[in-house]
């Protein structure tokens, strides 16, 4: 998005890579077992690390990762100099090819953006100017000046189904007022064989790109005034 100061700014953004499971096992995530296979470099590791039977929890300058039975979660930064994007979706891709005798469940492609209003105008002002204007019933009760607004969408967009959630949230250490704009895309697996999983979703999450640069689109969409 771009920052003329009368456009809203995001001024963070963040994704989330989730394979979903009836089962994982974390004791599989050692950092020899991911040296070993190439997954991650053990000398990229930073930070407080954890390989246990119960959950593995790691991470680089880029992104963290954490593994437990029900789930296996990368998170990481999609703005400025810390995208770890790319790393992300091989460590992805290779767990899935590495254990394929896992009964994968979905895949959950997640993004977040953090948006502040045009610069000289009120938060208040701004909810209220893009998501507050109606004769609803709920919005007439909400009509005190200190209001905030958002809003919920859903529908299926190729293989996925997708949930936008747009809320007022206070973000960061300063509390800052923001509108966050949560998206996730979710692919359900579980109808196919354990061979078709292990072939469908490499080739989702080939489709992390063009699902960003959707979800960029739509927070244009969503909050330019």
């Amino acid at each position: 998005m771009t920052d003329n100061e009368d456009m809203p700014l995001v001024e963070k953004a963040h994704a989330a890579i989730v394979l979903a499971a009836q089962t994982y096992n974390p004791s599989i995530f050692t950092g020899t077992w991911l040296a070993r296979n190439d997954i991650v470099d053990p000398d990229t590791l930073v930070g407080v690390r954890v390989f246990s039977p119960d959950i593995a929890q790691f991470q680089t300058s880029r992104l963290q990762v954490l593994v437990i039975p029900p789930k296996m979660q990368i998170t990481f930064g999609i703005d400025g100099d810390v995208d770890g994007s790319e790393l992300a979706q091989g460590i992805a891709t290779r767990t899935v090819e590495l254990l394929p005798q896992t009964p994968y469940q979905a895949l959950g492609l997640n993004f977040e953006f953090f948006v502040a209003p045009p610069n000289g105008q009120g938060f208040d002002d701004y909810t209220r100017a893009l998501f507050g204007d109606g004769d609803n019933g709920i919005l007439r009760e909400f009509s005190a000046p200190d209001a905030m607004f958002g809003r919920y969408f859903s529908k299926d967009y190729g293989q996925a189904r997708l949930k936008l959630d747009i809320k007022p949230v206070q973000a960061g250490p300063e509390k800052k007022d923001l509108v966050r704009l949560s998206f996730n895309f979710h692919h359900e697996v579980s109808q196919f064989s354990p061979e078709e999983r292990v072939r469908q979703l490499p080739e989702m999450i080939e489709n992390w790109s063009s699902l960003r640069r959707y979800s960029e689109s739509l927070v244009e969409l969503a909050t330019r005034m």
